[in-house]
């Protein structure tokens, strides 16, 4: 299946075009764990995608929404792999100008600037994709309300939250016991959501069941993405560590945490 915008990597140089285009989007600029980490998702997301519609988990590509798209990449994902309609929607009106600049020009796109707290309207979705936001907002269970409620008859959600019982987490969490810092508030936000949690907010019959679950990064961390970066063999440790952050069990120590939801009552 073809894409347009996006391929899969694992080397993340900045010489790459569409890294380059990535860095301008997300303005990583200095934050090297962000950008590495962020491709990760990225190439996750494109591969667990193709792989669920291949196993007609999804089952329609009519309408997606995005909810906090940020710069869009995700949402051009969407619509490069064949959804009819794709909106993407972000509190953040310069994130929303972004995307626009540098998406608008797909017909199938639509950015606009909305709180994923206060989603309005009744329209439902065949698809919504939800990534790296709930932990971001005062309100989780209303984001998760929200995408329930947005969610089509047969539709599918995919979500994904920071899992707390991850190696990395945990690895974090040792260092600042250590260095007797105290957990900073946003931390703390992502330390909200182990894995079991993240399932159990979408498990929840007969409104949606979960049917699938990936992660990606198992064992990288700040001081070792800086360490590899720019030697020979980060690559294939990248690669390595994506892979085999999506293998059970190990998806449950992994930091980034996907579930997929569907609904299947059509009158729930």
């Amino acid at each position: 299946m073809a894409c347009v915008f996006y391929r899969v990597d694992f080397r993340v140089r900045d010489e790459d075009r569409l890294q380059h285009t990535l860095n301008e989007l997300y303005r990583y600029q200095a934050d090297l764990s962000t950008k590495v980490l962020h491709r990760g998702r990225l190439n996750l997301f494109f591969l667990f995608l193709q792989d669920l519609m291949r196993r007609g988990v999804v089952e329609r590509l009519g309408s997606a929404l995005d909810i906090g798209c940020n710069a869009g990449a995700y949402a051009k994902i969407m619509s490069d792999l064949g959804f009819a309609s794709v909106t993407g929607v972000d509190l953040s009106p310069e994130c929303i100008d972004r995307a626009t600049a540098e998406f608008g020009s797909d017909p199938t796109l639509d950015f606009r600037v909305e709180n994923a707290e206060e989603l309005a309207g009744e329209h439902t979705f065949d698809f919504i994709l939800c990534t790296e936001v709930i932990e971001h907002t005062q309100h989780p269970e209303l984001v998760v309300a929200n995408i329930k409620r947005l969610l089509a008859p047969g539709g599918v959600a995919v979500v994904s939250l920071p899992n707390r019982l991850s190696l990395p987490y945990l690895l974090q969490l040792v260092a600042y016991k250590v260095n007797r810092k105290q957990i900073d508030h946003d931390l703390r936000a992502h330390l909200q959501f182990p894995f079991y949690r993240s399932i159990a907010f979408f498990d929840d019959p007969p409104r949606t069941r979960v049917v699938a679950t990936s992660a990606t990064n198992l064992f990288l961390v700040s001081a070792s993405i800086r360490l590899l970066y720019r030697t020979p063999i980060f690559p294939a440790a990248n690669w390595l560590n994506f892979h085999l952050s999506r293998l059970w069990p190990l998806k449950f120590a992994s930091q980034s945490f996907f579930v997929v939801a569907k609904r299947e009552n059509t009158t729930a």
